[in-house]
């Protein structure tokens, strides 16, 4: 879950809601610049910013890759 980040002028239109991604077409996850949360880059150019912390992240990225 979320809430609005203050001072964040990008639509948040998928907010709290759960993402699910295609593990294969990540290109980088990183932690996010603000210091809120994580970024996560595709291959395609698309960037998502989910709000947990980047060794968690990463943690469930290495779960699925099993």
């Amino acid at each position: 879950n979320g809430s609005i980040i203050e001072g964040e002028n990008m639509p948040q239109p998928y907010l709290g809601r759960p993402i699910t991604l295609n593990i294969s077409q990540i290109l980088s996850v990183y932690p996010a610049e603000d210091n809120i949360g994580t970024q996560i880059h595709s291959v395609q150019g698309q960037t998502w910013k989910v709000l947990e912390e980047h060794d968690i992240v990463i943690k469930r990225l290495n779960e699925t890759d099993k």
